[in-house]
């Protein structure tokens, strides 16, 4: 369980402040004290006065100037000195192109307070030769000018005037691992005062002798933890366990999730609802990423004028964070923009083209409109202090009902209330800033989110995981610590860059050198040690093909190496009870009595991936289509297929082909392109907005300058691909066009199948041929397997009659323009091979049995997916651009493969 050392419960207890270094440890403390306070009996208690250093001193500070105000200036809120920082760097760098100078005026400010925590004085440095702390002096005189202006003071600078009167409450200051001048300063003033306890961990216990385990790399890493806490915690239900894993975000998140699985795998996913409080994740993330917040962030953005890519406006418009209009209705207004081919929208062009939407959109579209617009009304181009756009800001998200009428979680409520903060400390600057734009206001305000950490608090969790090397101030019944190799502890040295390397050696900043970090790493081991009933410490063999050694440190005790885990990332993703195999591999009959959904692509998918044609077809799991530049991929096949239509229904055969002068053939095909193109754009299939009555304003607005001259493009490369079909057809042996576009039926195996049939050809010398125009990349041919290639033209095959006797596709892209296909002689079709003929039988003969194979197989997937067959079954090459490979869960399939050949090759060890 957690506890308080002896010595920091007696200052509580007497009513102190105890002064730690961070926001978490002091969180630590108050969750510590009340544990206590629970297994003392109380039901009531007084909340320990446990704060940062920081929040101490603006308090204490604030105290002072509240009983003085005559001789104490105002003192800069930390958002006040922020945008002092940001102002002044901007000033002081204006002749140089930066690409974030809020970044800079972060850094600056950091090294501002370095210098002030370990009394280096700027002054003197600002004639030091150097670029770098040449701009930290002039940056922070521009700052102290604007203070004063103000009539206010920094934090910083006043801690020298602060003093506390004998016979105030104790004050400790407790897990701070190097006592920087500022702090042995302010410790020494307190001492004077008789007001100062510094407290030293109580040595009731031995410190713990660590355990040192090595893991196969980091991945085996963390899951020893998350085994190593489900143990711990088996054996004590009341065990408090603490996790020290730094590093990247989301490795910390993914040994949360592994933890949480290893714990209570059915209650693992609870956790997304805030009821699940078995691990908390210690430090936080900018505000701006919180998704209500990066909603709410991103509406802004929309209202005040900025334009984005419709994948921002899909997610935006799908969000929960509405209240109107319902769910189901946003769903469908962002299907119906969806399928407008929009690459990017802005507020006026959002609200034009919601007045165009069909009558059945026509009411959540007209609601959506009206919150737009007056949310709209608080972003005018007038200059504004922040305080009015603090206000605007509100009321447009009032307009928007935002945050939503959904029930929020804890975590999520605990981030709309900060956000609300934010908006009154924005406000806060009308003292500091005089007026902004609403483009300038909004930039600075999400600049402020994006810099103001918050993670909701947490209740007492079973297992917190910090990211921070540091004191845990508090004592743990477990602690481990991950991440220990010898690149990594001690940490390298990392000087500040806009401080003197000399200034910071002379100041003996630990960060600054080897030495310092050495000293840091063993007091952080000796912090570990006292602060815990069992200690462990690990580090990774590996990370990816780099091999790592344990740190030096870890030397002194005996090491653990951990067996090398599998390879296989299915397998060590699986947690028992919370993965299932899903075994039937049968769904639902078709009703014989409907014709197969889709016509020939039932077959196509069927033969691809039973699966994917249970799953796209039945369930109705398709991807949805993106906005891109140009026209859209299925509107170019569109254009060609009707293009040549019109073209062979005004040659006819070719014969007339031959006949037409070069002139007259280009100016036909023109011709043809143009009629196909005119016929697009009146059923707005070219992604612009149909003509008539009360469509002239949007095709004014919104395609008169984007969408046409990318249609007008693709027209003339339409023409030029059939120019170049042309040139080819002129070789081949006389025919004549029987159809185009021809639709037909087959029935088969009590199956029924739509067909359309692009285009059959009479041949003169007999029979005919079945064409299947292609506009995108070629595929690879393969008649003669089990799962042949284009079973489309099977079934084209299998409806046409006995008299086919070639099957090809037409490909027509920018790369080449050929026949692709089987026939049943080699001087059929341009560059189309003739089958192979077995001794014995003739041509014909081989022919007929050929397609007495290719119907079979058709027979043999369309009575498949009648019977509902869904086996994962892809042919080669399936998944490479499948979307529906999250559901069928094929990696899954393939870890029990990977299981055999481990045990296979295990057993032949």
């Amino acid at each position: 369980m957690i506890s308080l050392p002896s010595d920091i419960s007696e200052l509580i207890e007497r009513g102190g402040t105890l002064i730690v270094p961070s926001r978490q440890r002091a969180h630590a403390v108050q969750l510590a004290h009340a544990a206590q306070q629970l297994r003392a009996g109380r039901r009531v208690w007084t909340s320990p006065d446990a704060l940062p250093l920081e929040s101490w001193l603006a308090r204490e500070l604030e105290r002072r100037a509240t009983a003085d105000a005559l001789h104490w200036p105002r003192l800069l809120s930390a958002t006040e000195e922020w945008w002092l920082w940001r102002e002044a760097t901007a000033e002081a760098t204006d002749a140089l192109a930066l690409v974030n100078p809020g970044t800079l005026a972060e850094a600056l400010l950091r090294s501002d307070a370095l210098a002030a925590e370990f009394a280096i004085d700027l002054a003197r440095l600002s004639s030091a030769p150097g670029a770098e702390w040449a701009l930290l002096g002039k940056t922070r005189r521009r700052v102290e000018q604007r203070c004063e202006s103000l009539g206010a003071a920094r934090l910083a600078n006043s801690v020298a005037r602060l003093s506390l009167a004998a016979g105030s409450p104790p004050i400790a200051l407790q897990g701070f691992l190097h006592w920087s001048p500022r702090l042995q300063e302010l410790a020494r003033r307190l001492a004077e005062a008789g007001i100062v306890t510094r407290c030293t961990r109580a040595a009731a216990r031995a410190p713990a002798v660590p355990s040192i385990v090595i893991a196969g790399d980091e991945l085996d890493e963390l899951e020893r933890v998350a085994d190593w806490c489900c143990d711990r915690l088996r054996d004590r239900a009341d065990a408090r366990l603490l996790i020290v894993a730094p590093g990247a975000a989301g490795r910390r998140e993914r040994l949360a999730t592994l933890i949480r699985q290893a714990i209570a795998p059915a209650d693992s996913l609870a956790d997304a609802a805030g009821g699940y409080t078995a691990v908390a994740i210690e430090g936080g993330e900018p505000l701006a990423l919180r998704p209500s917040i990066a909603h709410a962030l991103a509406t802004l953005e929309w209202l005040a004028g900025g334009a984005d890519d419709f994948s921002h406006l899909s997610v935006w418009l799908l969000a929960p964070y509405w209240a109107r209009p319902e769910p189901a209705a946003r769903a469908r207004l962002e299907l119906w923009l969806r399928e407008r081919a929009f690459l990017r929208l802005d507020v006026r062009e959002l609200l034009t083209a919601l007045r165009a939407v069909p009558t059945a959109l026509a009411k959540p579209a007209q609601e959506l409109r009206r919150q737009l617009q007056a949310a709209s009304v608080q972003f005018d181009q007038r200059l504004a202090s922040p305080r009015s756009w603090s206000e605007r800001f509100r009321a447009a998200l009032s307009e928007l009902a935002w945050p939503g009428t959904h029930a929020r979680g804890s975590a999520e409520q605990q981030s709309v209330l900060r956000f609300g903060e934010l908006l009154d400390e924005f406000g806060q600057l009308a003292g500091a800033v005089h007026l902004l734009s609403a483009q300038g206001a909004l930039r600075a305000f999400t600049e402020l989110a994006a810099r103001t950490a918050h993670r909701p608090a947490d209740e007492d969790a079973a297992v917190t995981i910090s990211p921070m090397l540091a004191d845990p101030v508090v004592r743990y019944d477990g602690i481990w610590v991950t991440g220990l190799d010898a690149d990594s502890f001690p940490r390298p040295a990392q000087p500040d860059p806009f401080l003197p390397l000399t200034a910071q050696l002379a100041a003996s900043i630990p960060q600054a050198s080897p030495a310092g970090r050495l000293t840091e790493a063993r007091a952080l081991l000796a912090a570990w040690r006292a602060a815990a009933d069992e200690l462990v410490l690990s580090a990774p063999a590996r990370t990816e093909d780099l091999a790592l050694l344990p740190s030096p440190l870890l030397g002194e005790w005996p090491q653990v190496k951990a067996g090398v885990a599998s390879i296989w990332l299915p397998l060590r993703m699986h947690r028992e009870g919370v993965l299932e195999s899903y075994a039937d591999e049968a769904g639902r009959p078709w009703p014989p009595e409907l014709s197969l959904p889709h016509g020939a692509r039932s077959l196509e998918l069927q033969n691809s991936c039973p699966f994917r044609a249970y799953a796209e077809l039945r369930l109705g799991s398709v991807a949805l289509e993106g906005a891109q530049p140009g026209v859209g991929a299925d509107v170019r096949g569109r254009l060609l297929h009707a293009a040549l239509q019109n073209l062979w229904q005004r040659l006819g055969d070719s014969h007339a082909l031959q006949a037409l002068p070069e002139r007259a053939l280009d100016d036909l095909i023109e011709q043809c392109v143009a009629a196909a193109g005119a016929e697009l754009e009146r059923a707005g299939a070219s992604g612009e907005w149909p003509h008539g009555a009360g469509h002239e304003e949007l095709q004014r607005d919104l395609f008169k300058e984007s969408r046409r001259p990318a249609f007008a493009r693709e027209l003339r490369r339409a023409a030029r691909l059939i120019r170049g079909l042309c040139e080819l057809e002129r070789a081949r042996p006389p025919f004549t066009v029987q159809a185009t576009e021809r639709e037909c039926h087959l029935a088969i195996a009590g199956a029924r199948l739509n067909l359309r049939v692009d285009r059959i050809d009479a041949l003169e010398q007999g029979g005919r041929a079945i064409l299947d125009y292609k506009s995108g990349r070629r595929a690879a041919f393969d008649w003669f397997a089990e799962r042949p290639s284009h079973v489309q033209l099977l079934a084209y095959l299998a409806a046409a009659g006995e008299d086919v006797i070639a099957l090809s596709t037409v490909h027509l892209t920018a790369a080449e323009i050929r026949f692709d296909g089987i026939a049943r002689s080699s001087d059929v079709l341009p560059r189309v091979r003739g089958i192979d003929v077995p001794a014995g039988i003739g041509r014909d003969a081989a022919w007929a049995q050929r397609r007495h194979e290719w119907r079979a197989c058709v027979a043999r997937l369309a009575s498949d997916f009648l019977a509902g067959a869904a086996r994962v079954d892809p042919k080669p090459g399936a998944c490479d651009y499948c979307h529906v490979v999250g559901i069928c869960r094929i990696a899954d399939r393939d870890s029990g493969a990977a299981l055999d050949l481990e045990a296979g090759d295990a057993a032949d060890e």
